[in-house]
């Protein structure tokens, strides 16, 4: 064995001496720690001149900016770094989910850096014409404030590590440039606007580096793997967020912007790695909201950046794809602030390098110069302009107050929590509210629904906007109920369509929050007359009442903390039960849908902790002491109150799956309810113990119905058809919905409608039927007097007998011109079956989101979810009258046993980026209440 290993030990000496005779550096075998420089190194700043006591980043991290992308914490640590020196102030906004820091750092000259906050305060007096009359001098001696933003997409990667080379520059530069703009600014960087998403992806392309990084797009190193970094931790796209405010990161940062109300915004992104850069002006359509001046300064300000990228030869290129219609993008949201919003899109090659088409390699050492010198003259453009940009950006105030105004109205109803998480997302952004202080009415009014509105009453505590406010363009842009598009845009985007088979539509045409909260909202032109006082949201706490109540204890179910409740109780193992009809404790009614804890079904209740429960809930809780209903209500004890079981949820994810889709689902579910859900690989269902759920729901995929099939495999599919008959509630939305639908998977009587245009008749005759059932006409004459009865209605015998006639080859071309003209996220109405368990707690009429070309028909009579015919189906953005001809009284929620289970499927996603929170009830109601109420099985306890 000793000389063996001695054999061994020589051998291994001889192998690494005859390696290093050959030239070998074994260094060489480690991945590239700078896959991002190649023989890219022009300066950043080639006229600067710098104070030598601030070190670089380069110098400060030990690596060279832009030979690879800057970790987080690197970048807090420069950040920190710099915040020693007294022109550089560094604060917190915040954190992320995942707990990395949410930062700013704010550079101001030597004579200004002592007098932020009087800056700060002028800034806000500026913004208000009402604190402070003389806007002459506040104008001379305030400077501009310029709020950089980078990074906001997580695999968007440059512009973080230009914001170090930018804080640098600012603090250490002592140039005339640099001078120049901070004798005229005060700058504030926020360096890092999606941390998570940026760690999530530099894990990635950290794993996929090579010894030599590889210069093809296609690579993994360039791509990823899902769910890539774009989003935040519950796969949000945060650049969608800015007044929606569903997540911290938005939240907190809105909060510091606002508190600085700065003149100036930019928003730093990239794009595909073969495309050059792109910078404000955008092209039409544009919102009619945006501030009057804003094209001047986008013009001037788009100068400045042509002269510096012409300076080196840099291609570029301007208004080509970016549109300014939807206001919640960075760029865009600010505007409506007041500020001139500017947005950069570099070509982006993930940290490394990438090869172009005409053999050209860019570096990301050169992505993020680029980045770092569009920052530089886009500061320079402010500081020449500084004085014209306050007094414009002052006179649009005073132009606000002094407009004739318009009023939003929100009606109090049952769901205060809704009202009220508006009223909060409104006030976030310093938008004024008023609460009506007694009931009042409007002789007339524009209702959300489109439709004119008659001497409406409105009850005390209804929430009030008007618009003649200092944020007239916000309020206006964020809550008006339709914004159109000019015909002629129209003309050339419905050209883009049928032609090219492409648009130039970016993003959702309708977004309205007064739609979204599905709220009863109204417009009038001028005031109310209401008597108000300024909109305070009080603390919710639970009050339970009636502590020995023999019966059980009540809770009304429309309020949307219902459910925060009812996740806490399920928690607990308590034992509920729903009411599928109206019931009375008292004086107290509850409508259907609410919910009843039963002292018979739980022998060991705890009152004392359902107390503390309440009252964290913010739900009140009523002792129920007779359980007999009188006249229409149930009776406390019959079968009109259903057990729920405590739902045990999987989301399906994984390549394929819509982050977006899933990411909305599943922060319901874990953030917002804080209930415990499985996520499980759509590759490994047909593996999996399905046994464990009772719900599972398949979000919306990419790849559309095949993709789904394909990935879940004939034995995932096997095992989703045989867990639903044993008892499973399975839920699919988009293309989740449509592997529901397809006739080789056979769960759901629903079907594609371009897969059924051969078979259309029968379903519009179906769609007739549904509507007798749904509202059934009875005519007492035939009925009683053995008369004739009335015939059916002319327009249903018109539309079966249209269907019937229509030749197959002109119904095949009239569904693919409808598809290509599929609704551009537009806002549409959803008629409500409000007796169904999935209609519990909604409107009659429910506002929903629809981005998609796939429309769902079924034979099925009871649809508690469909879309509203043609005439009244459009509620706020683009959908031509081919779409609305197609998916008027399509389904939009249909319900379907299946054995023992049941299939549920929505047509497109209920809570829409988190917010659209009226249809959201829908999705709530499938989960929580659907393995009770719609499947066969019974708890047994």
């Amino acid at each position: 064995m000793r000389s063996l290993l001695l054999v061994l030990l020589l051998a291994g000496a001889l192998g690494a001496a005859g390696t290093q005779a050959a030239g070998v550096d074994l260094q060489a075998m480690r991945t590239d720690p700078a896959p991002g420089f190649g023989e890219y190194d022009a300066p950043f700043w080639p006229d600067g001149t710098y104070r030598t006591d601030v070190q670089s980043p380069s110098d400060f991290l030990g690596y060279r900016i832009g030979s690879k992308p800057a970790p987080h914490a690197d970048i807090v640590r420069y950040y920190q770094y710099l915040d020693q020196f007294p022109t550089a102030e560094l604060r917190s906004y915040g954190e992320t989910y995942e707990g990395r820091a949410l930062i700013y750092l704010i550079v101001a000259s030597e004579a200004n850096a002592p007098r932020l906050e009087e800056i700060r305060q002028a800034c806000l007096d500026l913004a208000d014409p009402r604190r402070k009359a003389d806007a002459g001098e506040l104008i001379a001696r305030t400077p501009a404030v310029a709020w950089m933003a980078y990074g906001i997409h997580g695999d968007e990667l440059s512009s973080d590590d230009a914001a170090l080379e930018l804080a640098y520059q600012l603090v250490a530069g002592t140039d005339a440039a640099t001078r120049q703009i901070l004798d005229n600014c005060v700058v504030v960087i926020d360096p890092a606007e999606n941390p998570d998403g940026r760690s999530r992806w530099l894990a990635q392309l950290e794993q996929w580096n090579g010894v030599v990084p590889s210069r093809d797009v296609q690579s993994i190193s360039h791509t990823g793997i899902w769910p890539y970094g774009r989003t935040n931790h519950y796969l949000f796209d945060l650049n969608r967020d800015w007044f929606a405010l569903v997540h911290p990161e938005t939240q907190g940062k809105t909060k510091a912007i606002l508190e600085w109300m700065p003149h100036y915004v930019l928003d730093c992104h990239e794009m595909g790695s073969l495309d050059t850069y792109l910078f404000s002006p955008p092209r039409e359509p544009f919102n009619p909201y945006m501030t009057g001046y804003i094209h001047k300064w986008w013009g001037r300000v788009a100068n400045k950046h042509a002269e510096y990228f012409d300076r080196f030869g840099w291609s570029y290129y301007t208004r080509e794809w970016n549109e300014e219609l939807y206001p919640g993008y960075g760029s865009s949201w600010s505007i409506y602030l007041g500020a001139v919003g500017v947005l950069f899109e570099q070509a982006g090659v993930d940290g490394s390098l990438v090869k172009r088409p005409e053999g050209s390699v860019m570096t990301y050492r050169e992505t993020v110069h680029h980045q770092f010198v569009g920052s530089m003259a886009n500061l320079l453009a402010v500081a020449e302009g500084r004085e014209e940009l306050l007094t414009d950006y002052h006179r649009q105030k005073v132009e606000n107050l002094r407009a004739k105004p318009a009023t939003f109205v929100f009606a109090a109803g049952a769901n205060r929590t809704r009202l009220d998480r508006l009223v909060e997302k409104l006030e976030h952004q310093k938008i004024e509210v008023e609460r009506a202080t007694k009931p009042f009415k409007l002789a007339r009014a524009r209702a959300w629904d489109g439709t004119e509105a008659r001497n409406i009453e409105i009850p005390a505590g209804s929430a009030i906007v008007r618009t003649n406010q200092p944020l007239k363009q916000l309020v206006e842009a964020i809550l008006t109920f339709d914004i159109r598009i000019p015909t002629s845009f129209l003309e050339s985007e419905k050209k883009e369509i049928l032609a090219r088979d492409d648009s130039r539509l970016y993003d959702a045409t309708g977004w309205s929050l007064s739609l979204a909260y599905g709220l009863e909202a109204y417009r009038v032109d001028g005031g109310t007359g209401a008597s108000t006082e300024p909109y305070t949201i009080a603390p919710r706490k639970g009050v339970l009442t009636g502590e020995n109540a023999k019966v059980g204890f009540a809770f009304d179910g429309r309020d949307d903390r219902a459910f925060e409740l009812l996740a806490r109780l399920f928690e607990r193992d308590v034992k509920v039960w729903c009411a599928r009809k109206p019931f009375a404790s008292g004086e107290v009614s509850f409508p259907r849908g609410s919910f009843l804890i039963r002292r018979a079904g739980n022998p060991s209740l705890d009152v004392a902790a359902l107390r503390g429960l309440s009252e964290a809930a913010g739900v009140d809780l009523v002792g129920v002491d007779f359980g007999l209903g009188v006249g229409e209500n149930a009776d406390a004890g019959g079968n009109e109150f259903v057990l729920l079981a405590p739902p045990r949820v999987a989301l399906v994810a994984g390549t394929g799956i819509n982050v977006y889709d899933y990411g909305a689902i599943w922060h319901l579910l874990d953030s917002r309810l804080r209930m415990r859900s499985t996520t499980l690989d759509v590759s490994r269902v047909g593996g999996s113990d399905l046994s464990k759920y009772n719900v599972i729901v398949l979000p919306d995929a990419y790849g559309g119905l095949d993709g789904y099939k394909e990935r879940l495999g004939e034995g995932g599919l096997a095992q989703l058809k045989s867990w639903v008959k044993a008892g499973g509630t399975l839920i699919g939305e988009g293309a989740g919905a449509a592997v529901l639908a397809d006739t080789s998977v056979a769960l759901s009587p629903a079907r594609l409608r371009d897969q059924v245009l051969k078979d259309l008749p029968k379903y519009v005759a179906s769609l007739a039927a549904s509507r007798e059932a749904m509202v059934p006409r009875v005519d007492s004459l035939a009925l009683w007097e053995n008369r004739a009865a009335s015939p059916p209605k002319k327009g249903d015998q018109k539309e079966a007998e249209k269907a019937k006639d229509d030749d197959l080859d002109a119904r095949k071309r009239t569904d693919e011109i409808a598809r290509k003209l599929a609704p551009r996220g537009a806002i549409v109405a959803v008629d409500v079956d409000v007796e169904h368990w999935l209609g519990f707690g909604c409107g009659k009429v429910v506002p929903a989101l629809l981005n998609t070309d796939r429309a769902f028909v079924t034979e099925t009579t009871v649809v508690p979810g469909r879309f509203a015919p043609s005439a009244r189906l459009r509620l706020s953005g683009l959908m031509w009258e081919e779409a609305r001809a197609r998916w008027g009284e399509t389904v939009y929620a249909a319900r379907d046993g299946f054995g023992s289970g049941q299939v549920i499927l929505f047509a497109s996603l209920p809570n829409f980026r988190g917010y659209y929170y009226g249809a959201e009830r829908m999705l709530l109601n499938a989960m929580f209440l659907g393995p009770g109420m719609g499947t066969a099985t019974r708890v047994e306890w």
